[in-house]
């Protein structure tokens, strides 16, 4: 009983965040149909899961003064939730003019359903002790309760047939990849849905003209089926609500990755060349601990550092600068590299580059490899000229270097990044790098 609160808790919280997710926009756009039907879907998908909860179940029935009433609401719930998430599919993947007659005929199908359904438990005999994980078990042979299971599995199965043709054939037209993935997932649920479903109605259907065969298959089996179903929901409903969060954060580790590749490059040049640098922050010169942590506390997350940044000299003239902040950090350190690259051409000579191809073909490299370890040796070499021979003038009528992309801006990150890359770890540059003379700037940090 532990574990199932357990899960149910667990599953709650997620349906219960997804709801209040969506339900902001509602708040926004009251008369949209679409919303109230996805907002009621996920309610109703939520509440049994608080329900069907063992110590809450018992307390609702004795709140109540009716024994096991808490299966009547449960699977009046799941009933609404599942009408509910059919008829907004149907406004997804139908014709204007067929969406109202389908939703009417869903509505009344479903609101006959649950007239049947609460008739008939009541008319039939649930009192005893409270039954919050075998009731359909126990209750299945007793008059008007048969009725009563019978009429909601039939709406279940009705529902997860229609879950699995509708997703299907609603996640191939849509363009948004979380929401087609949801529909995926909710399809694959709809057919453990069925595996619950079918063998529950075969079963009572066969009790009722003999003895069916399928008891351990309904009484095990399914209910197996049914809570993997219940998980599958849980995740394919609330992904589109989630999944552009998982999305976000995804892009700010690679933005994140991408400017912790940048940086040294960036600040050895960016020291060379001042002139580049668009502005100067006041340089942060105490660690971060956990008295002081609850400063870094913004409207996204806590930025999180290794040593190599938290011990960098004091007069780093880089930006404060925070997770939410990152993208204009990178374009900041890009505009800025870019620059200092227009600075170095005085510095660039055609035997200088000779000299370094030769070099970066000694070592063995060649194609897209050799290009970046020479871009890096050249920045190195640049470096190392302006260290010793002071400002060299830079006139708009000397060549600057192009682009050298043909891509995106991205793409240009992820090619200075390799620069990076190899401006820390190649030996050839680290040759270069070490010809800085005791007496002259430090070329490197």
């Amino acid at each position: 009983m532990l574990l199932l609160t357990v899960v149910y808790g667990i599953l709650s919280v997620i349906t219960w965040s997804a709801f209040f997710y969506k339900v902001r926009d509602l708040f926004d756009n009251w008369k949209n149909t679409e919303l109230q039907l996805l907002c009621l879907a996920i309610a109703t998908f939520a509440a049994p899961f608080v329900l069907a909860s063992p110590h809450v179940y018992i307390l609702i029935d004795r709140i109540l003064g009716v024994a096991n009433i808490a299966s009547l609401i449960i699977y009046i719930c799941v009933a609404i939730c599942l009408t509910s998430f059919v008829a907004l599919l149907v406004s997804w993947a139908t014709a204007a003019d067929k969406v109202r007659l389908r939703h009417r005929l869903l509505v009344a199908y479903s609101v006959a359903t649950l007239v049947v359904m609460t008739v008939f438990f009541f008319l039939g005999n649930v009192d005893g002790p409270e039954h919050p994980l075998d009731f359909d078990v126990h209750f299945e042979a007793v008059a008007y309760i048969s009725i009563f299971l019978l009429s909601y599995q039939l709406l279940f199965t009705l529902s997860m047939g229609m879950l699995v043709v509708l997703c299907r054939r609603y996640a191939r037209a849509v363009d948004r990849p979380w929401l087609r993935r949801g529909l995926r997932v909710v399809t694959a649920g709809a057919v453990f849905g069925l595996g619950y479903s079918v063998p529950k109605v075969v079963n009572m259907v066969w009790d009722l003209v003999g003895h069916s065969p399928l008891h351990y298959v309904s009484s095990i089996v399914a209910p197996m089926s049914a809570s993997v179903a219940a998980a599958l929901f849980a995740v394919g409903f609330t992904m589109p609500a989630w999944g552009a969060g998982v999305t976000q954060v995804r892009e700010l580790a690679a933005d994140y990755r991408l400017y912790r590749q940048l940086y040294p490059l960036w600040l050895d040049v960016t020291q060379a060349f001042p002139i580049t640098v668009f502005y100067t922050s006041t340089p942060r010169t105490s660690h971060w601990s956990l008295r002081t942590i609850h400063r870094l506390v913004g409207p996204l997350v806590i930025e999180v550092r290794d040593g190599a940044l938290a011990l960098r000299r004091k007069d780093d003239p880089e930006v404060e600068h925070t997770i939410e902040g990152i993208e204009l950090l990178l374009a900041r350190q890009f505009a800025e590299l870019r620059d200092a690259e227009m600075q170095m051409t005085p510095y660039r000579t055609p035997e200088l580059e000779q000299d370094l191809r030769e070099r970066v073909a000694a070592h063995g490299l060649d194609g897209d490899a050799a290009e970046v370890v020479m871009t890096a040796a050249q920045i190195a070499s640049a470096l190392l000229a302006h260290a010793q021979d002071g400002e060299h003038p830079f006139t708009e009528e000397e060549d600057a270097p192009s682009d050298g992309d043909d891509g995106t801006y991205k793409a240009d990150l992820v090619r200075l990044a390799k620069v990076a890359d190899a401006y820390a770890t190649s030996p050839l540059v680290a040759e270069i790098r070490a010809r800085s003379t005791p007496g002259s700037a430090p070329v490197a940090a």
